[in-house]
């Protein structure tokens, strides 16, 4: 199963990366095909074709993202993830109101 299409999320991918890359500690690496983002190897945020996953979401950042997107949780072929909300993105989505929940994930992971 693909879960992630470089040539649909290629503009995407660079435009969160240019700001999630910035912070400190965090690296990148593909993982079943999909660009992970880790802050010390502890994943906090990945990309899927029409997507971003986010592992360390707060209850109370799960409940604004409900309020705002049409959130889900992310399946990982046949599991599903109930922790890890996936939220949509596309060319016509608003990066600002999605990277402060990327920016929460990446805290959560420093605990």
């Amino acid at each position: 199963m693909q879960y992630y299409n470089e040539e649909k999320m290629k503009t995407l991918r660079l435009k969160i990366e240019k700001e999630i890359l910035s912070w400190s500690n965090v690296t990148t690496k593909k993982m079943y095909g999909c660009p992970c983002y880790k802050y010390n190897d502890k994943l906090f945020a990945f990309m899927v074709t029409d997507g971003v996953v986010l592992t360390k979401a707060s209850e109370q950042d799960k409940e604004k993202l409900s309020k705002e997107f049409t959130i889900k949780p992310f399946q990982a072929a046949t599991r599903t993830m109930k922790s890890w909300p996936q939220i949509p993105v596309d060319e016509t989505s608003d990066l600002k109101k999605i990277i402060p929940f990327i920016k929460n994930s990446y805290n959560q992971s420093k605990i």
